[in-house]
């Protein structure tokens, strides 16, 4: 309860009070499942206040990191234990979920089917764990996190 109106009060100081916030069990690893105690998804109660919410997400999702972030050093100040939450803003993560998804296999049928080592963009830790993931159980590739700081990149090699 205190995490979502924690959430509610932030979105009210960003002027964004016409939004709906509802609370679920993590179920993919782009929830963070595993890792998460609960999520937190924001949708827009109209056209206009949707459109707003992008300013949440920022470039490439790094606003709604930083959101999240905000959130759960608020949660852990005044709570023990591990109650890590996380913040979807109209299905931003769950695309990207998919999109990292699809991308991981076909870059690893390119993988299969050339032997080339490929190494992917720079990317944060929650969306290269979505990519090892994916790729765990799939015959033939392996993948490895490589780099150091904000240039860590996932390669996805031959087995």
């Amino acid at each position: 309860d205190f995490a979502g109106r924690t959430l509610r009060d932030i979105l009210t100081f960003f002027g964004l009070s016409g939004t709906d916030i509802s609370a679920r069990d993590p179920e993919t690893p782009g929830d963070g499942l595993g890792l998460i105690s609960q999520v937190f998804d924001i949708y827009g109660e109209d056209d206009e206040t949707s459109d707003e919410l992008g300013l949440l997400i920022g470039r490439r999702g790094e606003t709604l990191a930083a959101l999240q972030y905000v959130l759960n050093v608020i949660i852990s100040g005044k709570f023990e234990g591990d109650h890590v939450f996380s913040i979807d803003v109209e299905g931003y993560r769950r695309r990207r979920e998919d999109t990292l998804t699809d991308l991981a296999h076909r870059i690893a049928g390119e993988v299969i089917e050339t032997g080339d080592v490929i190494t992917l963009e720079p990317m944060p830790a929650a969306e290269r764990r979505i990519v090892h993931l994916a790729l765990e159980e799939m015959d033939g590739v392996t993948t490895e996190s490589v780099g150091s700081g904000g240039d860590r990149k996932v390669e996805i090699m031959p087995d």
